[in-house]
């Protein structure tokens, strides 16, 4: 994708439009539409770069925008549901996963801009080939109080520039927090998975990503997900089938496999049926129209706003590791480690300090300096021994 390549198609924009990438509905539903935040930090001074949320936008066609409107408009009386705290269907939370595929990704091509990292995005990534493409979470937390504002967490943080698959948006009183990545949750929801990832990162392949082996269960694990998660109001998991380079679904899903297909929402998508996670029991729904009722969460579960922010930051630490083997020469798997131990270690800061209610947003932000001071000492060469 290119500055002035559509954000939903990746082709040159046609009668370009701008899409908003917060709708202006959600802006003026959470405090003036104008007001000022910040996006990101500038890698060279650590300086915070700020934006008007209303500025925040990206090139589309006119047909893209006007067809990713209908989805916008699909999801204002979800959002507002789930504000009134008012159930919501199976039906549509797959729409709201749906909506949060299209912001994560539009707010992750915005920060290599912002970063100024634009060479660095594959003209092959947009909206319309992510959205519904990789398994994905969504767990619903509950703030006390009435306080307007929006937020969206974690996106500045260098894990996710590198690989969008976790973020947190806050509006009003509730945070959604949503992740997405290669088969992240299909083992725990007895799906076909592959056994190991390989990533090789140097050579005529460098960062091609395949998928080793093969392995399923058949058998919904308890819990799904095998990270600490803090509990929320409601805990659903989607398990979604992934296509070849030959357009065919990996895995037994080609052959109409009967476990998948009795746990299927759109076999079109090789996508799964939600799976909601309780306390000590998943329940896998069936009933796309039955509506699926907050959980009750005390605050010391719960936890708050900076916990569940800084919950982000680990998440993508643990998304960035699971299942993935480097492949490659000594010397690049070497320098890949000591790449995704800086990662790592900033992530944990930005969690630690985020927990601690000091998230930078005027002055410079330190563990972007701290990054670049990493980054600088790793591509050092070693000082000759005396």
């Amino acid at each position: 994708m290119k500055r002035r390549h559509c954000v939903f198609c990746g082709e040159p924009a046609i009668n370009k439009n701008r899409e908003h990438i917060l709708p202006k509905w959600l802006l003026e539903l959470t405090g003036a539409p104008s007001r000022v935040v910040t996006m990101a930090f500038d890698p060279g001074t650590g300086k915070p770069i700020k934006f008007a949320w209303s500025a925040l936008v990206m090139p589309a066609c006119e047909a893209c925008n006007a067809e990713y409107s209908a989805l916008e408009a699909a999801v204002k009386p979800i959002l507002l549901a789930l504000l009134d705290r008012r159930p919501i269907t199976s039906r549509q939370y797959l729409l709201l996963l749906d909506w949060l595929d299209k912001v994560r990704v539009c707010l992750w091509l915005n920060q290599l801009i912002l970063q100024k990292a634009m060479e660095t995005i594959d003209p092959h990534l947009h909206v319309g080939n992510r959205i519904g493409t990789k398994d994905r979470l969504l767990y619903l937390y509950t703030l006390d109080g009435q306080a307007m504002g929006l937020n969206a967490f974690g996106i500045e943080s260098l894990i996710f520039q590198h690989q969008p698959s976790c973020f947190a948006l806050r509006v009003n009183n509730i945070i959604l927090f949503n992740a997405s990545s290669d088969y992240a949750f299909s083992d725990g929801c007895g799906f076909w998975h592959p056994e190991r990832i390989d990533r090789q990162i140097d050579g005529e392949f460098a960062g091609r990503v395949v998928f080793q082996g093969h392995a399923m269960t058949r058998k919904i694990t308890h819990p799904i997900v095998d990270y600490p998660l803090l509990k929320a109001a409601v805990r659903i998991i989607q398990p979604i089938a992934q296509r070849g380079e030959d357009g065919e679904f990996f895995g037994p899903l080609r052959q109409n496999e009967s476990y998948h297909i009795r746990h299927m929402s759109d076999p079109s998508r090789g996508a799964g049926i939600l799976f909601r996670q309780f306390d000590d029991k998943v329940l896998p729904i069936h009933n796309f129209d039955a509506p699926i009722e907050f959980e009750g969460v005390d605050a010391v579960n719960n936890g708050n706003a900076g916990d569940i922010a800084a919950q982000v930051y680990r998440f993508q630490v643990y998304l960035l590791h699971k299942g993935v083997e480097l492949v490659g020469s000594e010397p690049a798997i070497a320098h890949a480690n000591s790449m995704s131990n800086i990662l790592t270690t900033t992530n944990e800061m930005r969690a630690v300090l985020t927990e601690r209610g000091q998230r930078s947003n005027q002055g410079r932000d330190f563990v972007t300096l701290a990054f670049r001071d990493a980054m600088a000492a790793a591509k050092r060469p070693a000082e000759p021994k005396g």
